[in-house]
């Protein structure tokens, strides 16, 4: 019974570590380094734990009760969580801002406050085990056993947290709820351990006929026993942790770096930690705690790895061909994941699984010596865990920076072999020494070869390539036709800028981050322009602008055409930074421009510690469903930006329309507006979308961008993307002020504490498609009677040419506006404000209750266009369209009232 208790010990520890990262990564931001303080203060009190209550445990009468105790105050105080972090936020804010300048205090800050949040609870959780030790050693013969089958079920218990944590109960229920619900498991563990205990109900732990084999018969052998043993698991904690980070970094290339691929390399990593241990614990390995299987498992673990890297390419094929049999649905979503996490357990779960059993091995080893057991695996476990952290730093700041992913593979399997060598020698087994050395050897050989083919691969991002027949020859004609110009392993991510050559693609120059495309001189162009100009054009007096995310540089080159005295650019990664100075002919050097000022920093935590006011605010991050990426696309860093922007000001924000469904359209659309009230919704190409919202109405139009176009090296920009005139830009319009509010409706939105997109844009992205959603709601075509009088008469008298221009190489998210312009037959009944090659049907022509409310509307008439919904509305309350108008009537009426 106490068994399965403590399998939810490890289930409840695993999702508050998730949850509670979530939370500090809100708080502090996304950034790497503040990320690596929390897991270093999470990891820290678990050693604290392990140390303090392995002093206290031996000395207990009821170390059960004890354990119960526990877990009830751990649950007490999670409780408490979501109140304390929004006190420490306002202290972060309060204190950070004066410091905000200086990056290294604002660190130390960051630390010092996860400390005050994490160190409690994580002190207790590390406590657990050790007690439970106390209580195996008071009724066990060999309580060793009993130590390292109680780890192991720990750890499977954690594999289970992990899943529930990162694939059902945030999406679920949300940040706080799944703290509740996590929160009352604890206590009743802590309540049924206590019971058990009070009630004489404990299962004694089953007595073997003899203990482990090795005889420790003086205290101070079995002295050095504990300090050799200490010494072991300290390194292979740390080399086991540092492969858990190279998997997550190279796995994510492959899989994509969504949070599901995330969550899946660590369940890999605690099952073979679980499934490692659970084979030393087995009663069958009474026989073999000792050094020779410490040295074989070492040195299997380093020529697993060394081998997997090796072969890397051979791995990527193999996922691509497994992919072709998965259908883009739902079902086959669910077998992907299981895909990537049967290739995460070879990649990761084998050497997890060799190092894992390391720990209960020593466990079981030092049982042996007698004396109080409690405080010897209160040892282990804080040796165990201080390496892992410092093997997490070493990876992470050192290896992979100046290493690069794969030598730093080849590196901490290089030292698994010298730990085999050492363990080899001081053992005396000459076959150990032999293999041991032949194990490094061989990662030796790895270390020695050429990276070039890893790179290529790595940054090929296999994850976006969708094929239903495997094409043996993409790798090698992609090694062929582009070249690597840059290429960094990053502690955060892998970012590569790349060259086509023009044959199998157009030529251009490319920016991925994690395999993924992120900027481009090519059709990114024009998304890249407009971005900067949409806002700009609309405030071409603008003197301070900040951007989030500097990509190519492109956008915030362009924000330099006008007269803005400081841009302040938010980039959370290093080496984009670095990489965007090979695009310095297209960003006009911007990282080197003294109006330019860059922040290695997560954007929310600038906005946030920085007091300056800002004219127009750009963000264009990546991809939503990149893990973290959701984060700012919610309520509450819309209300930060908001309350960054001066009196007037504007907030310009990326979409994408491809790899997504209408649901999340809808999501994005209402999270925006729930903040910027006024909106429009621009067409940047085929895929790609730019909202800008403000507080309040705004001037726009072509009589207000002709003051931008007076500026040479706009015109510049804007001819670039086949845009030659204010009305030409104008035809980019989706949804004006009058309508861009009204299209979503009411539903869900994106919250801090409830973060739907980064559970939903996955699987989006997954099924491939897109949306088609907005086409129904586009002023050019569909809705032109609700569009601004003066937008239709501007886009009316484009000559056909002309319009045709503006979509000829950047196309347009709206099939049917294209296919009307070009005259494809298939847009032939598509109502359209453009002259045509072809007769279209005049607008809302249909007859419907709907069509005739908008006639009305046109015509003034609100009163009868409100009558006229109402209808529509109660013979079908689900009518998106009407609903959709309704909305727009009110604020008219609303406006008129207000004497607006």
């Amino acid at each position: 019974m106490v068994l399965t208790l403590f399998f939810g010990s490890g289930a409840t520890a695993l999702i508050y570590e998730v949850v509670w990262a979530k939370f500090l990564a809100q708080m502090f931001g996304s950034t790497i380094y503040a990320q690596t303080v929390v897991l270093a203060v999470f990891m820290g009190g678990l050693a604290l734990g392990n140390r303090i209550f392995g002093g206290w445990a031996d000395g207990l009468r009821q170390p059960v009760k004890a354990y119960g105790v526990l877990e009830i105050l751990i649950g007490v105080y999670a409780f408490l969580f979501p109140a304390l972090d929004r006190v420490t936020d306002r202290i972060f804010i309060a204190m950070g801002t004066p410091i905000a300048e200086h990056a290294g205090w604002v660190l130390i800050l960051k630390g010092g406050l996860s400390a005050v949040l994490l160190l409690g609870p994580t002190i207790l959780m590390g406590g657990t085990l050790p007690l439970l030790a106390a209580w195996l050693h008071q009724f066990s013969a060999d309580a060793g056993r009993g130590s390292a089958r109680f780890y192991s079920i720990n750890s499977l218990g954690a594999v289970t947290g992990a899943a529930l944590a990162g694939f059902w109960l945030v999406q679920h229920y949300g940040m706080i709820a799944t703290l509740q619900l996590t929160a009352t498991a604890n206590i009743l563990i802590g309540a049924g351990a206590i019971w058990l205990n009070r009630n004489g109900r404990l299962d004694r732990p089953a007595v073997t006929a003899k203990a482990t084999t090795i005889p420790v018969p003086e205290t101070s052998v079995a002295s050095e026993t504990l300090r050799w043993a200490g010494i072991i698991v300290a390194l292979t904690g740390g080399v086991s942790m540092g492969l858990e980070v190279l998997a997550s970094r190279s796995l994510a290339l492959i899989f994509g770096s969504s949070l599901q691929s995330f969550s899946i390399v660590l369940m890999a990593f605690i099952l073979g930690i679980g499934l490692g241990s659970a084979w030393i614990a087995s009663p069958k390995r009474a026989g073999k705690v000792g050094n020779k299987t410490v040295v074989l498992l070492l040195c299997a673990a380093a020529v697993w790895v060394t081998l997997l890297v090796f072969n890397l390419e051979h791995w990527v094929d193999f996922y691509q061909i497994a992919r072709t049999g998965l259908g883009r649905t739902e079902v086959g979503y669910l077998y992907q994941l299981l895909l990537s996490t049967g290739i995460a357990m070879v990649v990761l779960g084998v050497p997890a699984a060799c190092n894992g059993a390391v720990l209960p091995l020593m466990m079981r080893a030092v049982a042996a010596g007698g004396g109080p057991l409690g405080a010897r695996v209160g040892v282990l476990l804080t040796w165990n865990t201080l390496g892992a952290v410092i093997g997490t730093l070493i990876t992470g700041f050192l290896l992979m920076p100046f290493c690069g992913l794969r030598n730093a593979f080849g590196t901490l399997a290089l030292i698994l072999g010298l730990v085999a060598l050492m363990v080899a020698f001081r053992r005396g087994w000459r076959a150990g020494i032999i293999g041991a050395t032949g194990g490094c050897a061989f990662t030796l050989c790895l270390l020695a070869t050429s990276d070039a083919d890893w790179q290529s691969v790595m940054s090929s991002g296999a994850f976006r390539v969708w094929e239903t027949k495997f094409d043996p020859q993409f790798m090698p004609m992609r090694k062929k036709h582009i070249a690597i110009r840059f290429y960094e392993d990053a502690p955060d991510a892998t970012v590569s800028v790349e060259e086509v050559d023009g044959i199998i693609a157009p030529a251009s120059l490319g920016l991925r981050i994690n395999g993924k495309p992120d900027a481009s001189t090519g059709l990114d162009l024009s998304t890249q322009f407009l971005l900067a100009n949409l806002p700009m054009l609309a405030k071409s007096d603008a003197k301070d602008v900040f951007v989030l995310g500097i990509g190519s540089g492109i956008t915030a080159g362009a924000v330099l055409s006008y007269p803005v005295e400081k841009i302040v650019v938010a980039e959370n990664c290093e080496p984009v930074v670095r990489a965007a100075r090979l695009f310095g002919d297209w960003n006009r050097h911007l990282v080197d421009n003294p109006r330019v000022q860059i922040k290695t920093e997560d954007a929310r935590t600038v906005l946030k510690l920085h007091p300056q006011l800002y004219d127009v605010v750009i963000t264009e991050p990546s991809n939503p469903w990149t893990v973290g990426i959701g984060s700012v696309f919610s309520r509450e860093f819309y209300e930060i930006a908001a309350s960054r922007l001066k009196p007037g000001g504007i907030i310009c924000q990326w979409f994408h329309v491809y790899e997504m469904n209408d649901d999340i359209m809808k999501l994005v659309l209402r999270t925006f507006s729930s903040v910027f009230p006024y909106m429009e919704v621009w067409d940047t190409r085929n895929g790609d979308i730019v909202m800008l919202g403000a507080m309040h109405p705004w001037a726009t139009g072509p009589e207000v961008f002709r003051q931008g176009f007076a500026i040479d090296r706009v015109r510049t920009d804007m001819a670039m993307i086949n845009i030659t005139s204010p009305e030409a830009l104008l035809a980019r319009q989706v949804a004006s002020q009058r309508t861009g509010f009204a299209i979503a409706g009411d539903g869900p939105i994106q919250s801090d504490m409830f973060p739907i997109l980064e559970y939903a844009a996955p699987q989006a992205f997954f099924m491939g498609g897109g949306t088609r959603m907005l086409d129904q709601f586009d002023e050019r075509t569909r809705q032109q009677l609700l569009a601004p009088p003066e937008k239709n008469i501007a886009l009316h008298s484009l000559a056909l040419s002309a319009a045709q221009y503006v979509f000829s190489d950047f196309s347009t998210i709206n099939g049917e506006l294209y296919g009307c312009l070009f005259g494809y037959p298939s847009s032939a009944n598509i109502p359209c404000v453009f002259q045509t090659p072809q007769p279209v049907p005049p607008p809302a022509s249909d007859g419907s209750m709907v069509a005739n409310a908008q006639r009305a509307f046109q015509a003034g008439d609100l009163s009868q266009a409100e009558a006229l919904l109402t209808m529509a509305l109660k013979q079908n309350p689900n009518d998106a369209l009407a609903a959709y108008v309704m909305r727009i009537i009110e604020r008219k009426k609303n406006a008129i009232n207000n004497g607006l």
